[in-house]
């Protein structure tokens, strides 16, 4: 395309699995549907039944993405059809709740059951308020809309996400939100928080989300400074999938536009997960420039250029402020830090501005990444699934070599 650089992201190489991604390379590709990479994944001795932190296991993910294929593969490879996740889900839960009927009928041949039942069908599963104590609850932050509190539910420790009394009580604005809680609900994947549903019988609107303690990004940074590449990659491509995910939910795709490091926690097992799309919207209909959305929504540090002057913009708007979160893992924190954060954004936005690379010594396909991710055209973006091959390569290569002249974590003081 005129005015893009040839964008690396353009060269695919196969990727080796690495022994400390555990089962999250068998998840992602059973999720995509990719029949070989299932394959070469169990014939290396990966067991079909491997599960993430919420014990989500590939027959989960293959049957909520209606992966046909997949879901008989892994089931001749020896998968339980009745794995259970931390939500009391099975494979066939899954397979309902998304409509696969198809994959219904192939797991009920096998034996497969529904604990859930008719919860596998409700469009915002609702949750008795009586189950919850929320006079016992404790304050642990500040959301977009509202406070959140740390509360037990069933014996688990959850996330409690009220939304204020102004907001809740515009019956429009309420059930926008309950639509848009409804299909987060649907995700299901090993980088997206899981949303468990909505406290009925409340004078107040309140929503709950699995809870991980670990923190945010954020806390992250701020208690460690700038991370190693290692992780930052390591960290990076945990956030890549899943956007990726929200990118290609079908039938419509779903942009964040709000993607910051205290919207990416950390799961107890060390990876990272995206939350909090109260600001996203579905992307129903893309004209000759992008999807026609609301301007000006989301967080100015992270902010893409068109969205801050209120044009029409796309999915490559989460690619923007992915870039400036990469960025961040390599420096330490935001730049600019002594500027407003609306300055920052209106320099960025009419003025070109960018973060510095010039004051760290980073592998140079991350300088590439970052160039591309934060490009002032939206088109010359990469989509996600290509940042997560470029992502994949550089984390091989930072295994396997270290470049000439020393680490490639130094400062140039």
């Amino acid at each position: 395309m005129e005015g893009c650089p040839s964008p690396s992201s353009s060269k695919r190489i196969h990727r080796q699995t690495i022994d400390s991604e555990g089962p999250y390379r068998l998840l992602h590709c059973s999720g995509k549907g990719d029949k070989t990479g299932v394959m070469q994944e169990l014939e290396k001795g990966v067991e079909p039944n491997l599960a993430d932190y919420d014990k989500r296991t590939a027959l989960h993910l293959a049957s909520c993405e209606g992966c046909n294929e997949i879901v008989v593969l892994l089931l001749e490879k020896g998968a339980d059809v009745n794995s259970v996740d931390r939500w009391g889900r099975t494979p066939l839960s899954d397979a309902r709740s998304f409509g696969h009927e198809d994959i219904c009928k192939i797991l009920e041949s096998r034996g497969g059951i529904d604990p859930v039942g008719l919860d596998s069908l409700t469009p915002c599963y609702e949750i008795d308020y009586g189950e919850v104590d929320m006079d016992g609850a404790t304050l642990i932050g500040e959301g977009a809309y509202g406070e959140v509190y740390l509360v037990r539910w069933r014996g688990t420790e959850v996330a409690a996400k009220t939304i204020r009394s102004s907001i809740a009580s515009n019956q429009k604005v309420k059930n926008t939100f309950l639509k848009e809680l409804g299909l987060w609900q649907r995700l299901r994947h090993p980088n997206i928080v899981q949303f468990l549903g909505v406290l009925k019988h409340s004078d107040r609107l309140i929503f709950l989300t699995e809870y991980l303690r670990n923190g945010s990004l954020y806390d992250i940074l701020k208690k460690k400074g700038r991370l190693d590449p290692q992780t930052a990659v390591a960290y990076a491509l945990d956030i890549a999938r899943g956007m990726n995910y929200l990118h290609q939910h079908k039938p419509n795709a779903i942009i964040h536009r709000d993607l910051t490091p205290r919207n990416v926690l950390q799961d107890e097992s060390g990876h990272l997960k995206v939350t909090d799309f109260g600001l996203s919207k579905i992307a129903q209909e893309k004209d000759a420039y992008g999807y026609k959305m609301t301007g000006g929504t989301g967080s100015y540090r992270y902010m893409a250029p068109e969205v801050y002057r209120r044009e029409s913009y796309g999915k490559s708007v989460d690619v923007f402020s992915f870039a400036l979160i990469l960025h961040e893992m390599f420096q330490g924190g935001p730049s600019n830090r002594a500027e407003l954060p609306e300055q920052v954004a209106d320099k960025r936005a009419y003025e070109d501005s960018r973060p510095s690379l010039s004051s760290f010594v980073y592998p140079e396909p991350i300088k590439t990444l970052l160039r591309e991710c934060w490009h002032k055209n939206p088109e010359c973006r990469p989509t996600f699934e290509e940042i997560i091959s470029q992502l994949e390569t550089i984390e091989d290569n930072l295994r396997h070599k270290r470049p000439a002249g020393g680490c490639c974590d130094c400062i140039i003081l």
